[in-house]
């Protein structure tokens, strides 16, 4: 049986744009799943908090025929937070069909990548992430939901940092989601190469490509850079996996096309990364 992958867009591509505006061009480029949860226009894409949202969000996602794969929760996950909203977080996922919320780890730089935070201070902080995430993934198990944490330098480098940091939390329920292009490019490591450190304890891919030195901001159209994306996810089928590639970033040299580009060029490519990205997954043995 041929596993099948759920490919989305995260919405954060437009963040200049409206939340809804991004999931009717999201839709338009050919999308059936979606990621979001960062602002839209320096604005919050929605409020857990109040009544009846996650019935707002649950028919604005049925209006564009979206489906929500993974729910970004960093805001509300991060140590220093008060578990309560944790707790409301994953029963607004629940409550708008969302089986995975997202974060990023521990940062260990000041200002990177000339800043690095010393190791004797980062230890204190790396304690306290995984403390408060294995609280989190007790919470997420209650709830049959799954967390993840994603490379962005510190406790979730590389993929044998995020191994170990899973390890020392020790929830079934706090997995790896593997981003190839923050690796690229803050590690300045071979992503293809690093990733079968964890492959088996990854539950969603980020599909960002990565070009240049480390550290050169250079976020191409996936397949356009130098992240062996094929590599990887030929690793991923040998792992039986079956979950969320997500769309994060195609900006390109220096976020020339970001989301300040008009929105038709911006959907255009967009619905480039989806055609390149479906014809890479079905040469690896998936259909999406």
């Amino acid at each position: 049986m041929i596993p099948t992958i759920k490919l989305a867009c995260m919405s954060w591509i437009y963040c200049g744009y409206s939340f809804k505006a991004s999931l009717a061009s999201i839709a338009r480029a050919g999308y059936r799943y979606v990621s979001f949860g960062l602002p839209h226009e320096d604005r919050p894409a929605f409020d857990d908090s109040a009544d009846g949202e996650a019935l707002r969000i649950v028919r604005l996602l049925e209006r564009y025929g979206l489906e929500p794969v993974t729910l970004v929760s960093t805001d509300v996950l991060a140590p220093g937070v008060p578990i309560e909203r944790a707790r409301q977080r994953l029963a607004f996922a629940q409550a708008i069909g969302v089986q995975e919320l997202l974060s990023l780890g521990t940062t260990s730089y000041r200002s990177f990548p000339d800043e690095p935070i010393p190791e004797v201070e980062m230890k204190p902080i790396d304690e306290a992430f995984a403390a408060k995430f294995r609280e989190v993934g007790e919470e997420a198990g209650k709830r049959g939901l799954t967390v993840t944490i994603k490379p962005h330098t510190g406790n979730t480098a590389t993929a044998g940092v995020i191994a170990e940091t899973l390890r020392t939390i020790g929830s079934p329920h706090v997995k790896a989601c593997y981003d190839p292009g923050n690796v690229r490019f803050y590690e300045g490591i071979d992503p293809a190469a690093d990733f079968p450190l964890i492959a088996s304890q990854t539950a969603s891919l980020i599909a960002k490509d990565h070009r240049g030195a480390r550290a050169e901001v250079d976020f191409p159209i996936p397949g356009e850079g130098e992240v062996d994306f094929r590599t990887m996810f030929a690793t991923l089928r040998e792992t039986g996996f079956a979950g969320p590639v997500v769309l994060e970033r195609l900006d390109g040299a220096g976020g020339r096309y970001g989301a300040a580009l008009p929105l038709d060029a911006l959907e255009a490519r967009v619905a480039e990364a989806r055609a390149t990205l479906e014809r890479m997954l079905r040469e690896a043995g998936f259909e999406s």
